[in-house]
C-alpha cells in the first residue's frame, strides 16, 4: 500500500479541497479524513500500472501469442 498518509477534517476538505487533493494527486499520500475525531473515509491515489511490465509478465505465462508490442511514442 502506499507508506505517506496525511489526515484532514471534513472542514479542511470543504476549505482547501486543492491542498488535499493535491496531496493525493501530486504526492501520492493516502488521505484520512475525519468527522469528530473518527476516519469517515480514505482517499487513495491510483496506482498507475507499469506497461512493460505488464507485458512481460504476460509474455512469461504464454498469453501474448503472437502479439508484438509497439513502443509508445
Amino acid at each position: 500500500m502506499y507508506s505517506k498518509t496525511m489526515k484532514a477534517t471534513m472542514t479542511d476538505l470543504h476549505r482547501r479541497t486543492a491542498k488535499v487533493m493535491g496531496a493525493v494527486i501530486h504526492a501520492q499520500e493516502t488521505v484520512e479524513i475525519t468527522d469528530n475525531g473518527n476516519v469517515v473515509a480514505m482517499i487513495l491515489p491510483v496506482k498507475r500500472p507499469d506497461r512493460k511490465k505488464a507485458w512481460e509478465a504476460l509474455r512469461e505465462i504464454g498469453r501474448l501469442g503472437g502479439i508484438q508490442i509497439q513502443p509508445r511514442k
